[in-house]
């Protein structure tokens, strides 16, 4: 476990130096390229971008993230500190949408495998998939625009922030991929693992479907499930500015977004760390809970430690 913890703390050391050289080399050739007449020639921009980088990483070592630019100078850890608590409390409602939601249309589906519900899982969580989150943003919109407009009601705020019924839309829209993609996962896995031997010797002694589902079948479902559920917050990482834009949601991604625009090259640097670091932590406690969930890895990471 400890080896696994230095060797992702590695990885996130790396991670964060390539994600503050590729902000800087972004902006600077957005920069060049705004220019009037010729550009500078590209390795000019590199070499600048590699001085910049190295610069940051100096004052970032002393504590210091360099304060905005434009009308109202901020330090950018306080910005950071503001915005990214609403940013990961949308992404833990959205991810605990598609827990739930994801699992439970899995086992419905898997358990009536045979029957056409598991052909209209497949394709509602097909489109869930497919579909861009920026179009389902602007899609939910107009669908809630459309209900006031014929009701008169206002069913949920259609932007802004608010830990009420304000992150309602936001989360459903973040949580929409994930929730297709845990739900086609454990339909998968679960479909299989109900036509195993010991799921119908189970059965045979009398043992009852909720504790042969709970026991035997979902907890060797654990270990994909959870692998969808990292790669779906991924997908939700990279969607994060775009919804958080679309609902003018205060966070990381919103931010960062305005940074990118205004060229505010410290505000952008500071957000982007924070959602680098962010996921590299979130996939080390995947990695760890993958060790709690399938003994298999367990003994073999005992095997590995008495072998050496």
């Amino acid at each position: 476990m400890l080896k696994l913890i230095l060797r992702n703390l590695v990885y996130t050391v790396l991670i964060c130096i390539a994600i503050v050289f590729f902000v800087h080399l972004g902006l600077l050739m957005a920069a060049n390229f705004n220019l009037q007449g010729t550009p500078r020639p590209v390795s000019e921009v590199v070499t600048e971008a590699l001085a910049q980088s190295g610069d940051y990483f100096v004052q970032l070592f002393q504590g210091n993230l360099g304060n905005t630019t434009g009308r109202y100078v901020r330090p950018v850890g306080e910005v950071v500190a503001d915005a990214y608590p609403k940013s990961l409390g949308l992404l833990a409602v959205s991810l605990g949408i598609a827990l739930v939601l994801g699992i439970a249309f899995g086992i419905i589906s898997a358990i009536k495998r045979h029957s056409q519900l598991s052909l209209l899982v497949f394709v509602v969580t097909l489109l869930g998939i497919s579909t861009p989150s920026f179009f389902a943003a602007v899609l939910i919109q107009i669908v809630a625009i459309r209900w006031y407009a014929t009701t008169g009601n206002q069913l949920v705020p259609l932007g802004g922030f608010g830990w009420d019924i304000h992150i309602v839309m936001p989360a459903l829209v973040l949580a929409a991929r994930p929730v297709a993609q845990v739900a086609r996962v454990t339909f998968v896995t679960l479909s299989e693992i109900l036509e195993k031997d010991y799921i119908r010797t189970a059965r045979a002694k009398g043992v009852r479907e909720f504790w042969v589902l709970n026991k035997h079948a979902l907890r060797n479902a654990a270990v994909p499930v959870l692998t969808a559920l990292g790669v779906s917050l991924r997908f939700s990482l990279s969607s994060l500015p775009v919804v958080e834009f679309v609902f003018s949601w205060p966070g990381v991604g919103f931010m960062l977004l305005r940074a990118i625009g205004s060229g505010d090259l410290a505000l952008a640097t500071g957000l982007s760390l924070s959602i680098g670091i962010t996921f590299m932590v979130i996939e080390t406690l995947l990695e760890l809970s993958y060790r709690i969930f399938d003994p298999r890895l367990r003994e073999a990471q005992m095997g590995l430690v008495q072998a050496g």
